[in-house]
């Protein structure tokens, strides 16, 4: 108690003290007279009751209040001494997936955290040489599949030149087997001829033009118009053309040849056997460059695959490394397992750290166990499933509500009874780990009982009483009590329904009652 309450409550008992100088009320239940003190106690076959008398101002001075006794609704329960743990969701230790330094920590002690957030940045050598295998084994994947798409695309060209040597071999045969000759040869002669003929007359016209504008410039140079070298630049022109007609020349010559004898061939009627040859070799070479093409195209495809097993082997080494966690080149990132407040942060920036070190812990407080034992005589009253109330001494706002998940399947040796687990889910916080709760454990089902408030019971000597209001006088009465359920006392005995039971400010009635003992050892 407070200093404060201390002087306050002595102011009352003055006060009261002082009224009782003056008023001597007859005892109506018992025909006491007014020589009687104002506070009696009598024994009658161990049952002990005091009196107060005290007026209806000293009521409202002491803060006394008192309500008819009624019926509640009560349930059996056991109160068993708990412990506060973290759930197995609610904790998670982060440890490095990889030795290396920390160059980063983006959090401080007590820190809220959601789950995937960033908490610090690992630099590692190791984690760097496996990004490098890994780029590597990209590398030759790509490369492969380069391969593999020229191989394809030489086979398309292979298989295309095949058909083509074979549909060309096929008209072969057809025009022999007919009786036909090919005038392919005999066609493109004459057609060469008319082109070196062609070409001739056009040089022809370009030197008479060229002539006629040498004539000019000669004129033109004489009178002094042009220089000479521009006279010299077409004198140059002339000379060439006069090559190109040579060679026009040489051409036609050549290309009149072979058109005559090409005639020849088609007017004898021989087989142009050579054609036939030619077919057949273009379709041998053709068959052999497909068969080339398809030998590369296996090969690529063979090193396409072992290249792609070497990157997702370089992947999941790299995966392992990193322990699934957002990593860039040489780099990883820690990050939180779950959502809650860093607890514990044993790292420093600079620091080398490697797998088996627990840098940082994680708890989410949302949820948390109780963990209470259950005396051995009352382990078949529990059941999986049964709700409980949490208590604690640093607990603000009244018990929280909790369910028995987990009952153990052995007695513990020492304490001889049988642990439970209760999961409270919105304890919002306010339970800690560690923290020591009570747990109010329901075993049977609620009846309706004579019940008071616990703040009436007054204790004394290992029995309880209450104090029943009649008017101006207070009864010190022995009860006998039984289940209690959160606020409220079964009364067994010493009551009846109705009796109004002083809820506040016993504490003043049993001031009263001593300071008149005292009184009366006196006289």
């Amino acid at each position: 108690m407070t200093s404060r309450g201390t002087i306050l409550v002595l102011g009352v008992l003055l006060v009261a003290g002082c009224g009782n100088r003056d008023e001597h009320p007859a005892d109506e239940g018992h025909g006491s007279d007014r020589s009687t003190p104002p506070s009696t106690i009598e024994v009658d076959a161990g049952h002990v009751e005091g009196r107060v008398t005290l007026s209806s101002e000293r009521q409202a001075l002491g803060g006394i209040v008192s309500q008819p006794a009624r019926t509640r609704t009560v349930e059996p329960s056991l109160d068993l001494p708990g412990t506060v743990e973290s759930t197995t969701q609610g904790r998670a230790v982060v440890t490095p997936p990889v030795a290396g330094r920390v160059v980063s920590i983006t959090v401080t002690l007590g820190d809220s955290v959601r789950r995937g957030q960033t908490l610090a940045m690992i630099e590692s050598a190791e984690l760097a040489g496996t990004w490098s295998s890994i780029a590597d084994a990209e590398r030759g994947r790509d490369a492969a599949t380069a391969a593999l798409a020229e191989a394809r695309s030489e086979e398309s060209l292979a298989n295309a030149k095949l058909a083509f040597a074979k549909a060309s071999l096929a008209r072969q045969r057809e025009l022999a087997t007919a009786g036909a000759f090919s005038q392919a040869p005999l066609q493109q002669a004459q057609i060469e001829l008319s082109d070196a003929q062609s070409e001739l007359l056009s040089v022809q016209q370009e030197q008479a033009s060229h002539a006629e504008v040498v004539r000019r410039l000669e004129s033109l140079y004489r009178d002094g118009i042009v220089s000479r070298a521009d006279l010299e630049a077409a004198r140059l022109e002339l000379q060439q053309d006069v090559i190109r007609l040579e060679r026009a020349g040489a051409r036609i010559a050549n290309a009149k040849a072979t058109y005559d004898r090409e005639r020849l061939i088609a007017g004898r009627g021989l087989l142009n056997a050579r054609e036939l040859q030619a077919a057949e070799a273009e379709v041998r070479s053709a068959t052999l460059e497909v068969e080339r093409a398809r030998a590369r195209n296996r090969a690529a495809a063979a090193s396409l695959s072992n290249a792609a097993r070497a990157v997702a082997n370089a992947r999941e080494v790299y995966r392992a490394n990193t322990g699934g966690a957002g990593a860039s080149v040489g780099r990883v990132a820690l990050t939180a397992p779950i959502s809650g407040i860093v607890t514990h942060l044993d790292v420093t920036r600079g620091q080398a750290v490697d797998r088996t070190q627990a840098l940082l812990e994680v708890e989410n407080l949302a949820s948390v166990w109780v963990t209470a034992m259950v005396p051995e005589r009352d382990a078949s009253r529990v059941q999986s499933g049964a709700a409980v109330e949490v208590s604690a001494a640093a607990l603000k706002g009244g018990p929280l509500r909790g369910v028995v998940q987990v009952v153990g399947s052995r007695i513990e040796p020492k304490s001889r009874g049988i642990p439970i687990r209760c999961l409270v889910a919105d304890s919002g916080g306010r339970l800690k780990p560690g923290m020591f709760a009570t747990v109010r454990l329901a075993v049977g089902r609620g009846r309706e009982v004579l019940a008071v408030s616990a703040s009436s019971i007054v204790a004394e000597s290992g029995r309880s009483f209450v104090f029943v209001q009649n008017g101006e006088l207070f009864m010190k009465t022995e009860v006998s009590l039984g289940e209690r359920t959160g606020d409220a006392v079964e009364v067994r005995s010493g009551i009846s329904l109705g009796d109004r039971i002083v809820t506040k400010g016993t504490l003043v009635l049993v001031s009263e009652l001593k300071k008149d003992e005292l009184k009366g050892h006196d006289h």
